[in-house]
């Protein structure tokens, strides 16, 4: 079974391959969010040499992950489980051998790597074309980097699928798509940095499981987090995969419920 489900990634991998001039629009699009914020930036060190601990390279370093990160751990615009259900078409995924939630969950797992390869590294390597601004030298700043990424990754597809899978009891869930997803990048740090929040709204998002998506890689990633904040921010994103995987697997079944009361 878990050759199937890693055949299931792979096929998406390949098939997103397929989509090569609206993935150079989209990292485009990147680019140019990253140009924009990294002059707003840019003008707020002009005042100041420090701001929430970050000088402006290092602020660089975040927006710009921010960016390579947003289509790896947060694909905005995803629909696909929502349109299969309005469709009808996801009685044939129902009836598949297999897990519905893991089988999307490979798809997206898998869609989640191209972008990673061919939308994230391509956009943090045009930051630092564009503004010199480096990448860190300490291996262990990688290599916390890269325990953190997928289980963002986990974490944000769970939070994908709740929306999505709405659709069961909402008749036109993209509003509600296009709310959750504006929410998310907020305070996932996208728009803001997460660390030039107010104190006390910092204090309330750094328990949201949006923290977990793209700040904490971050920070990781610029050796912010150390010892023990760095291992209970792990600690965070573990529990949050495990609180989100159940609640899926709840409303999984509900919804299930719904379609065998509905056809009968």
């Amino acid at each position: 079974m878990l050759r199937f489900y890693f055949e299931v990634a792979r096929t998406a991998f390949r098939r997103q391959l397929i989509y090569r001039w609206a993935n150079i629009a989209g990292l485009l699009t990147n680019v140019m969010f990253g140009i924009c914020f990294s002059y707003v930036i840019i003008a707020l060190f002009q005042a100041r040499h420090m701001a929430a601990g970050y000088n402006v390279q290092q602020t660089l370093r975040y927006v710009w992950l921010a960016q390579a990160l947003a289509m790896v751990v947060l694909t905005f615009g995803w629909y696909d489980l929502m349109l299969t259900i309005r469709s009808g078409e996801v009685i044939s995924d129902l009836s598949k051998p297999c897990d519905f939630y893991w089988y999307w969950f490979s798809r997206e797992m898998g869609r989640s790597c191209y972008y990673l390869l061919y939308r994230g590294v391509p956009t943090y390597l045009a930051g630092m074309l564009l503004f010199g601004f480096g990448v860190p030298g300490n291996w262990q700043f990688w290599l916390a980097f890269a325990l953190s990424v997928p289980v963002a990754a986990i974490i944000g597809f769970a939070y994908r699928y709740l929306f999505n899978i709405a659709a069961f009891w909402i008749l036109e869930a993209r509003a509600l798509g296009g709310f959750a997803t504006v929410i998310a990048l907020f305070f996932t740090g996208s728009y803001v940095p997460i660390p030039f929040f107010p104190t006390w709204l910092r204090a309330i998002v750094e328990w949201l499981p949006f923290n977990a998506l793209m700040n904490v890689p971050a920070q990781l990633f610029l050796g912010k987090l150390t010892g023990d904040a760095m291992l209970l921010e792990f600690l965070r994103q573990i529990g949050w995969i495990v609180v989100l995987t159940l609640l899926v697997r709840v409303v999984t079944k509900q919804a299930v419920k719904r379609v065998v009361v509905q056809g009968g």
